[in-house]
């Protein structure tokens, strides 16, 4: 008897231990979740190297090279760099001329911000390719999947379902701005 009532003592220790696992676990996602979606670009974010010697500093608009991608973080007000994986933005100056118009809405003159996350599987992409169908064109190394800036980072080639979110982007003071959200999904769907 005394070893049935050890059995039921271990088995509630077992489901109190369980339930407070889960009240923690519950609360600690709420407030990742939070910290999160509180560290998304925002409109009035300005643009800033994400590596390099140039770490944090404000990207160039006037000293960007044509099909010379950039990867970049927001950067916010307050000075705050975002951090997050959802928050890699990849610049590029597309040459004059080739940025299809129903873009330019979105585009900073000809500098084109897309997302840095593949749509296919979540890898970066932030390499212009220089050969083939990826010729002047973003190339995710992971998987193949191959972005057109002139396109507002179209699908092109590739298993990725979709094309990379467009960030709409202006520029002040030689800087750039963000003036709107992603135009689509980051990521994975």
């Amino acid at each position: 008897m005394a070893n049935d009532h050890g059995n039921v003592d271990r088995h509630r220790r077992m489901l109190l231990g369980a339930g407070v696992g889960g009240c923690v676990g519950a609360a600690l996602g709420t407030r990742v979740e939070t910290v999160a979606a509180a560290s998304t670009v925002k409109p009035g974010d300005v643009l800033v190297h994400s590596g390099g010697d140039d770490q944090g500093e404000a990207v160039d608009a006037k000293a960007l090279i044509p099909l010379e991608p950039v990867l970049t973080r927001p950067r916010s007000s307050a000075g705050k760099v975002r951090q997050g994986k959802n928050n890699l933005i990849t610049v590029v100056r597309v040459p004059a001329g080739e940025l299809d118009p129903r873009f330019a809405d979105v585009a900073a003159g000809d500098v084109v911000a897309v997302s840095a996350v593949c749509t296919h599987q979540g890898c970066l992409v932030s390499d212009v390719g220089h050969f083939g169908t990826a010729e002047g064109k973003l190339a995710c190394s992971c998987h193949g999947s191959v972005f057109d800036p002139r396109v507002g980072g179209k699908n092109v080639e590739g298993p990725a379902p979709r094309g990379l979110p467009a960030l709409p982007i202006d520029q002040k003071d030689g800087q750039l701005v963000v003036t709107g959200e992603f135009t689509g999904k980051v990521g994975p769907s």
